[in-house]
């Protein structure tokens, strides 16, 4: 939907602007491209810019913050296989070691508790 007819500014770009940095409506006219018209198009650009930030101030609340980013490292080569390790199937391992195979012979019926 257009927000500025005379400018053919639509919501999008709006909310591009604001997504970008834009934080207030003087900023988005600048970023946008506005140029002087019929002046319509502020009481709803403002509305909109306090609708974002106030998304993002909730937002901020309900996780605690904006999160910090951080870098995701690198995986060492010592836990990749080399080509003399095998690659395939491994004992599976519990807390105390490998875990036993256990097999029921044919015909038998598994033990349960009683």
């Amino acid at each position: 939907m257009y927000v500025c007819i005379c400018n053919a500014i639509t919501e999008d770009d709006v909310h591009g602007c604001m997504a970008s940095g834009c934080t207030t409506a003087r900023a988005v006219k600048a970023a946008c491209g506005f140029k002087p018209g019929c002046g319509m198009c502020t009481k709803r650009i403002h509305t909109m810019v306090s609708q974002y930030r106030t998304a993002g101030e909730l937002a901020d609340a309900l996780t605690g913050g904006p999160l910090a980013l951080t870098a995701v490292p690198e995986p060492s080569p010592a836990a990749e296989p080399g080509p003399s390790e095998p690659v395939g199937p491994s004992e599976p391992v519990g807390p105390q070691g490998p875990i036993a195979a256990v097999t029921i012979a044919e015909g038998a019926a598994p033990q349960t508790a009683a």
